[in-house]
């Protein structure tokens, strides 16, 4: 009499294995591109660390449609976004050398707006709004917002990464050249 409930409880562990056990994924941390130079010539520049509006977070976060987000709980980012581009600037626009106290010196300050992976429109886009303030009077040299973005061919983590990587890049040369003129002229205001 009690073969039955033993043998049903033998048929039942295979099938509840299922539902207890979830298949093993390793999660991926993901990184952006290593910056190059790109510090305007005679030109010292303090990046302050970018506060983050964007809703990015260290997961990797995929619109899928116009008000759909999916967040990804394998592929993350090495650090969050904001923190990965205010290291990002901070290593494009050092200057070996450079003498905080000089007449050329500015901080760099900003928010990330934007940061996202859009799985239907295969691109990956980046919008800041950043301000350069002269270190010694306090005035506001540029106050700008930038936006780039770049494409990828396969949704996958890889080319996230690749495409993020070249977006950010973008995005950092527009800085400089907009740094150039705002550093020689009088202030620049505006949306590009």
């Amino acid at each position: 009499m009690i073969r039955y409930p033993a043998i049903i409880l033998m048929l039942a562990i295979p099938l509840l294995g299922g539902c207890f056990f979830e298949t093993y994924h390793e999660t991926q941390t993901f990184d952006l591109e290593q910056a190059k130079p790109c510090c305007p010539e005679k030109t010292v520049i303090e990046v302050k660390d970018f506060e983050n509006l964007s809703g990015a977070g260290l997961k990797m976060r995929y619109r899928t449609e116009q008000y759909r987000i999916v967040i990804d709980g394998y592929n993350k980012w090495v650090q969050s976004p904001d923190t990965m581009i205010s290291r990002y600037f901070m290593a494009a626009f050092s200057q070996p050398g450079g003498n905080m106290l000089d007449e050329r010196s500015y901080i760099l300050s900003g928010t990330l707006n934007s940061f996202e992976i859009n799985l239907t429109t295969k691109t990956v886009s980046v919008q800041i709004t950043c301000q350069l303030k002269e270190r010694k009077t306090g005035n506001i040299r540029l106050l700008k917002e930038l936006s780039a973005s770049a494409s990828f061919k396969q949704d996958s983590p890889v080319e996230f990464a690749e495409a993020a990587s070249k977006a950010v890049r973008e995005l950092t040369e527009k800085l400089s050249a907009e740094i150039a003129a705002a550093t020689i002229s009088p202030a620049n205001t505006g949306k590009n």
